[in-house]
């Protein structure tokens, strides 16, 4: 049998929750870090207040493959992490524009208006939500083998 000294017991203890407290810690950096987003880039013009939106331009999100946006396209990028970074040239000589913005943690999708960004308008990404559409029993045709 082994006798151990006084302390041993508890500096275990003490150094095997300090090892779950790290883990945890770790698990939660890479977690928040990681976080996948789906961006939906729109370039429609905006109604209230009336802005027209740029003819052509090229889009840079977090040094992707840019995509050119003809007015009133949309499209699509997979993020990764909570702050990015979207950089957009115009094809009219107008001045590149470069602007840094964060992403709430919880929700996928999220759709961002060029338009009102270029303009300083806030909110110019808002939470976007896919509505999921219900079969009908009805609807459907019965298909008959023969």
């Amino acid at each position: 049998m082994r006798i151990m000294k006084p302390g041993t017991k508890r500096r275990r203890l003490l150094i095997r929750l300090a090892l779950v407290v790290v883990w945890i810690g770790l698990g939660v950096v890479l977690f928040v870090m990681n976080r996948g987003h789906t961006l939906l880039l729109d370039n429609k013009n905006v109604e209230a207040p009336a802005i027209r939106a740029p003819d052509l331009i090229s889009v840079t999100v977090d040094n992707k493959k840019p995509l050119e946006f003809f007015r009133g396209d949309r499209d699509i990028f997979e993020l990764g992490g909570g702050s990015h970074r979207i950089y957009i040239e115009f094809s009219d000589g107008t001045p590149s524009f470069e602007k840094r913005f964060k992403l709430p943690l919880g929700p996928d999708m999220f759709i961002l208006s060029i338009p009102k960004m270029i303009n300083g308008i806030e909110p110019y990404y808002e939470v976007f939500y896919t509505q999921q559409e219900s079969r009908s029993v009805d609807a459907e045709e019965e298909i008959i083998l023969e």
